[in-house]
């Protein structure tokens, strides 16, 4: 999914995916780290919409003024960077430095592709305590160190109209039940309001709804050791639970009709993720902003917070463009320009770096201000943030093989929309996804 049309979801693309862009892509981005000496290196970067690439190129153009270094940066679409990282492979013409989501890092590190070395000497030289442990855990290399320097993340909760559920008596919707009685509460479709917004159209954000529900009933798609567990009793129960919430929806949504939603009134209550601050803010107002709540765990049997972390791998480059790249990293990780870098998209872009977050310098933003005490809520979310595809901090390779197939998202849109039994569901989809791993 394009980064210009919803920026806050994950691709479902691998890298063990077709490499039909193979000896295509060295022409288009220049032959990437096979030539030349220290003095110029390649990086790619995901953030491809104008706004992000508008902070950007500065901050990149800052750092070759100063280091001496010239630096070929090419915005690849999020979509499409899967398979051009694969051709790359292929072609022997990975970049030197990459700002990549934390899926593709961890497969390019299990492929022995980038430098840990490098990118765990980053990670002192800033200060490894100053770093959010789950940004760290989510890069970590299983064998000691790390792929990649975290950047940037955000993470999905629950966000509510406070005074809709002051009015009501509710308590705040951190748990199952909350959640599952404001929605019956608020439910009202012959007066144009409903009662929750969550992902139940077959899409990646019907994934990461998914998520945040399973992992707060201790359920998993597969385990540590790659084994489907979709059949598992935390997984019927979650798909029951969806079963029940679906009710007070209206039908097959996606993340932008869950937002719109929610700024429209007629819902009070929708799981988003915190790139929803400046969309209420730009597109309703601070009055909305100032009434918007925001659950930072859900919790049944544990509690859970699904959570996206960006990441700067650098590559196995010769001596002179490694130091090179060790030092764009640096830069655009610290001092202002990481905070330039984290403005391009306030609360969609939250620093892995904890003594940036609580900055004067970070908090006086126009979008950040108007929440207030909302922003240290979901920084320290980040402390707490899950997924499907890394258990106990290592990748499961198996969950991009079932991410590729869309069999979570299409068990949520056949308990929601389709009203199919909860445990044939789980046990259908589980046999699916035995097939492709």
């Amino acid at each position: 999914m394009g980064e210009s049309h919803n920026a806050h979801l994950d691709r479902r693309t691998v890298l063990g995916g077709a490499a039909a862009l193979a000896g295509g892509l060295a022409g288009c981005m220049g032959g990437g780290s096979s030539g030349g000496g220290g003095n110029s290196i390649e990086y790619w970067s995901i953030h491809n919409s104008e706004d992000r690439r508008s902070v950007i190129e500065p901050t990149i153009e800052s750092f070759e003024e100063d280091a001496g270094v010239d630096v070929e940066t090419n915005f690849v679409d999020n979509n499409d960077i899967g398979t051009q990282l694969q051709s790359a492979i292929s072609s022997d013409s990975l970049p030197d430095a990459a700002l990549l989501a934390v899926q593709d890092i961890q497969r390019l590190g299990n492929d022995g592709a980038v430098s840990t070395e490098s990118a765990t000497a980053v990670v002192e030289e800033l200060g490894e305590d100053d770093f959010r442990d789950a940004t760290l855990n989510f890069v970590s290399n299983p064998d000691g160190g790390y792929y990649a320097v975290p950047s940037t993340s955000w993470v999905q909760g629950v966000w509510y109209r406070q005074s809709a559920f002051e009015e009501e008596g509710l308590d705040d919707p951190l748990t199952w039940d909350a959640i599952l009685e404001a929605a019956e509460t608020f439910h009202d479709p012959d007066n144009g309001t409903y009662g929750i917004g969550f992902g139940t159209q077959q899409d990646a954000y019907a994934r990461q709804c998914f998520t945040q529900m399973a992992r707060a009933n201790g359920g998993l798609v597969v385990n540590a050791d790659g084994e489907v567990v979709f059949d598992e009793p935390e997984i019927v129960e979650t798909l029951e639970y969806v079963q029940d919430l679906s009710q007070y929806t209206p039908g097959a949504i996606t993340f932008d009709d869950t937002r719109q939603l929610y700024e429209n009134e007629e819902i009070h209550m929708t799981l988003w993720s915190t790139n929803i601050l400046r969309h209420i803010l730009n597109n309703v107002g601070e009055e909305m902003a100032q009434d918007t709540g925001f659950a930072s765990y859900m919790e049944n049997s544990r509690q859970s917070t699904y959570g996206q972390v960006l990441g700067h791998p650098i590559f196995n480059s010769s001596g002179a463009k490694r130091e090179s790249a060790e030092g764009l990293v640096e830069h655009v990780t610290s001092g202002e320009a990481y905070i330039s870098w984290a403005h391009a998209a306030p609360g969609g872009m939250v620093p892995a770096r904890q003594s940036v977050t609580e900055t004067q310098e970070y908090q006086n933003n126009e979008i950040l201000s108007a929440w207030g005490d909302t922003i240290s809520q979901f920084t320290s979310a980040m402390d707490n943030m899950e997924r499907f595809d890394l258990v106990d901090g290592t990748q499961v390779p198996e969950f991009g093989d079932i991410a590729s197939a869309a069999l979570v998202e299409g068990a949520v849109n056949r308990v929601a929309v389709q009203g199919d039994d909860p445990e044939t569901v789980a046990q259908e989809q589980a046999e699916a996804m035995r097939d492709e791993v």
